[in-house]
């Protein structure tokens, strides 16, 4: 501790940093950005971060586990002196948190030279301001495709983490604390980070270029390693379908062999496994995308809209429509 603060002692100037929290925003996510500059300050022994927690009105947000954070202030707070801002969204549609004073009160921050920061969903109101195009980001795999149809000028790479020249982004989770141990060396000093990793019991530092794995693929390669490849790669061609021979060539297994692996582990046929998986990415594209049926088809593999509605409603119980309709009621209570 003492070689830190040492190394520091002469250097030492006080980072402001903004959490800007959404409706809905994820707690993990949040907290898991703010305790590393707290025990950035007591380990150095230095006031490096002070952090603001902000709303756009100024009222007591709700996280998506139902606990009340009461900001210390709104946005339009004249005050305000930030180095850093980092929207914290989670289970928010954020399609429809396109405030115009919001969005354009990010772009002054940014206009200044100020770091912009998003974790989980907040990635999408950095996009929607127009301030993630050309930068390497991130956001939870659960929004990985919307984002991909709604901003295509950004570099959307899966990672758990992104930090690219002023723009730090973060999947979500426990991936906050490793964006922010990264950026906290980078910043100040490695030995500093790994002070704090040790501080929190978290053993293993991530890079940026360590990619989210979905929880079901995990499982399954702890059974066969070739059922799991099998899964990602169909997860990679969700709009680019691929045959089952084709899946079969790309794990090096006979069509049969493959066949047997999904009956007995997913309980289910290799058609039928690739099929959910587009019907879940359809169902989550018409709930948080805001794009037209007929592009939720394409982007889900389906050659015709009619074989799209017909596998759906059998899949769900309604129809793409009905789902859309629900969606849209929702989002504007």
């Amino acid at each position: 501790m003492t070689a830190i603060n040492q190394s520091h002692s002469q250097t030492a100037k006080s980072q402001n940093i903004g959490f800007l929290l959404l409706p809905g925003f994820a707690m993990m996510g949040f907290s898991s950005a703010v305790e590393p500059l707290r025990a950035a300050n007591r380990i150095s022994g230095l006031p490096l971060y002070n952090w603001t927690i902000l709303t756009e009105t100024g009222s007591v947000m709700t996280a998506s586990n139902g606990i009340e954070i009461t900001p210390h202030g709104s946005i339009f707070q004249k005050s305000l002196q930030l180095d850093a801002i980092i929207v914290c969204a989670g289970l928010t549609d954020v399609r429809f948190m396109n405030s115009r004073p919001l969005l354009d009160w990010l772009r002054k921050l940014a206009s200044r030279g100020c770091v912009m920061g998003a974790i989980s969903t907040g990635s999408e109101v950095l996009a929607n301001a127009g301030l993630l195009d050309n930068y390497r980001c991130t956001i939870h795999w659960e929004n990985d495709e919307s984002f991909r149809e709604n901003h295509p000028s950004a570099i959307l790479t899966g990672g758990i983490y992104e930090i690219d020249r002023k723009r730090i982004t973060a999947a979500g989770g426990i991936a906050s604390l490793d964006m922010m141990l990264n950026w906290i060396s980078r910043s100040n000093d490695e030995f500093l980070a790994s002070a704090i990793a040790e501080q929190f019991i978290h053993d293993h530092l991530r890079t940026p270029g360590e990619f989210q794995r979905n929880v079901e693929t995990g499982l399954a390669r702890r059974r066969s390693p070739k059922l799991a490849m099998a899964m990602e790669f169909m997860m990679a061609n969700i709009e680019n379908t691929k045959t089952a021979p084709e899946i079969a060539q790309q794990v090096n297994l006979s069509l049969r062999q493959l066949e047997r692996l999904f009956l007995k582990h997913r309980k289910k046929t290799l058609h039928r496994y690739y099929l959910n998986l587009r019907l879940e990415r359809a169902r989550h594209l018409i709930f948080h995308s805001g794009i037209s049926l007929q592009e939720v088809s394409v982007a889900t593999g389906f050659s015709s809209q009619s074989h799209f509605s017909r596998c759906y409603r059998e899949q769900f119980g309604v129809t793409p429509s009905r789902d859309k309709n629900t969606g849209e009621q929702t989002a504007t209570r």
